[in-house]
C-alpha cells in the first residue's frame, strides 16, 4: 500500500503547474516516470475517482483536480485563522484572566488549534489537538449551531447518543434546543461537559465566505464563572470573535457588534 501511495504522490508532483496549468497524457506520464502504462492508468483512475486529478475531455490529458485545491484552502484557512486570532486571544486573556482556546471543525469534531493559558494558579489547560464531537463543549457547540441546517442535522443523526463521551448526559433533543438559544444570543455556554467543574463560553468565527470556520473560547473553573462574570466574559468573547471574523473578511457587517 505504501508503494502505491508513494507512486500516487510522484504522479501528483509531476502534474504540479510550473507557472501555467500543466496537462499530461497517460503516455507522457508513463515515459516521464518510467512506469508501465497499465500502472499509470490504474493510479490515475483512483486519483480521478477522488477528484485529485481530472481529465480534459478534448485532449484526454490529465491535470490536478479540485480536491487538492480544497485541501490547500483548508490548510491556508487554518494557518490564517491562527495568525489573525492570536492577538485577539491575548486581549481576551487580559480581559478575563481565564484560559482562551481557538477551535476549528474537522468533519464531526471540534479541534483545539491554539490556546493561551490563564495566568492564575488554578486554571484549565487542555492540550492543542484535543478533539470532541461538535455537540460537546461551548467551543464546539457554537460551531455546530452556525453550520448549514442540513449539515447540522446530518451530524446529529449520525451521532451515537447511547455512548456520548460527555461527563453530563446529553440528548439530541437537548442539543437541538441549545442550537436555537445559541443562535439567538450569539454564543454558547456549557458547564462540566468535557472537564469536571469547568465552564466554557464559545463564540463563532466566520470566514470571508460567510461560513463558520471556528470559534473563540474562554474557559475556567466554574467557581469563578459567577453570573456577573459570565455576562462580562460572554461579551468579551463575542467581541473578539467578531473582530477576528472581520479581519478574515467576513462581510455580513450587520451581524457584527464592535462594542
Amino acid at each position: 500500500m505504501s508503494g502505491v501511495i508513494s507512486k500516487a504522490i510522484q504522479m501528483l508532483d509531476l502534474l504540479v503547474p510550473q507557472g501555467i496549468e500543466k496537462e499530461m497524457s497517460m503516455t507522457e506520464m508513463s515515459r516521464e516516470l518510467g512506469w508501465p502504462v497499465q500502472s499509470v492508468h490504474r493510479i490515475l483512475k483512483s486519483l480521478a475517482e477522488h477528484g485529485f486529478v481530472t481529465q480534459n475531455a478534448k485532449t484526454k490529458k490529465y491535470k490536478l483536480g479540485l480536491s487538492l485545491m480544497k485541501y490547500g484552502f483548508l490548510m491556508h484557512d487554518s494557518l490564517m485563522l491562527r495568525s489573525v486570532a492570536r492577538p485577539f486571544m491575548e486581549q481576551l486573556v487580559e480581559k478575563t484572566g481565564e484560559t482562551v482556546y481557538l477551535a476549528t471543525r474537522e468533519n464531526a469534531e471540534g479541534v483545539y488549534i491554539d490556546s493561551i493559558d490563564s495566568p492564575q494558579i488554578l486554571k484549565i489547560s487542555e492540550p492543542i489537538g484535543l478533539r470532541l464531537p461538535l455537540f460537546i463543549g461551548a467551543s464546539n457547540r457554537v460551531i455546530l449551531a452556525y453550520l448549514p441546517k442540513k449539515t447540522r442535522e446530518a451530524l446529529l443523526s449520525a451521532a451515537d447518543w447511547t455512548s456520548v463521551p460527555s461527563l453530563k448526559s446529553l440528548t439530541r433533543e437537548y442539543i437541538e434546543s441549545e442550537m436555537e438559544l445559541i443562535q439567538a444570543q450569539g454564543y454558547a455556554i456549557t458547564t462540566g461537559e468535557a472537564t469536571s467543574e469547568t465552564t466554557g463560553i464559545g463564540a463563532p468565527i466566520f470566514s470571508y465566505e460567510n461560513t463558520v470556520i471556528g470559534s473563540l473560547n474562554c474557559a475556567g473553573p466554574s467557581s469563578r464563572f459567577t453570573p456577573e462574570n459570565i455576562e462580562k466574559y460572554s461579551c468579551y468573547t463575542k467581541k473578539y470573535a467578531d473582530l477576528i471574523s472581520a479581519e478574515l473578511g467576513f462581510r455580513n457587517r450587520a451581524r457584527l457588534n464592535f462594542y
